[in-house]
């Protein structure tokens, strides 16, 4: 081997440990940051609420009630998502209570927007307008996300009752059984 090929051969390796030193950190680099940002964005949407819970109790007028509907409305389906999830963790049977949850989500998107735009209406007649309007349609979403709390709540108990004394004397039938089984497989094997 003469010099240049041993130069080439260095020059290979020491391309291949830099390449294999940027993937891996570009790797861990991009997973810290999305790990990051899934871990913080609950955070960003906790404190978001808790600033909305405070506006909507320290304002007055219109705009307290068009806040207070938007704390309703975002706490129930909140409270909706959470029982959904951990009954689907759960493996509880839930029928088309996700379905019907998703469209409860999209026609809440829709009520938040339009309390967004009855919230920034600078005139406090109009906003009142908007507050009384809106009010039925958010509570007819907090109602129905209810129902759906409700319907896991109830799909959640014990469809039937156990009889105890029956799964004991069963139980105790399969004990002699297997007694009686065990005695005869002892017994030819003496034979």
């Amino acid at each position: 081997m003469d010099l240049g090929t041993v130069f080439l051969i260095l020059l290979l390796v020491i391309v291949a440990i830099f390449l294999g030193v940027a993937v891996t950190l570009g790797i861990l680099v991009s997973r810290g940051v999305i790990g990051l940002a899934k871990f913080s964005k609950p955070r960003i949407e906790s404190a978001k609420r808790s600033a909305l819970k405070v506006r909507a109790s320290s304002s007055t007028g219109p705009v307290a009630e068009i806040l207070k509907q938007r704390v309703a409305l975002q706490e129930s389906l909140e409270a909706t998502h959470r029982s959904l999830g951990v009954a689907q963790s759960t493996g509880q049977y839930t029928g088309n209570l996700e379905s019907v949850f998703k469209t409860l989500q999209q026609t809440a998107a829709v009520m938040e927007h339009q309390l967004i735009v009855a919230q920034r209406e600078p005139e406090p007649a109009v906003q009142a307008l908007y507050a009384k309007t809106l009010s039925v349609q958010v509570e007819q979403i907090t109602q129905t996300a209810r129902g759906v709390r409700n319907a896991l709540a109830s799909a959640g108990a014990p469809t039937a009752e156990v009889d105890l004394k029956d799964l004991t004397r069963t139980l105790e039938i399969e004990a002699s059984m297997l007694k009686n089984w065990s005695k005869t497989y002892t017994d030819l094997g003496e034979d």
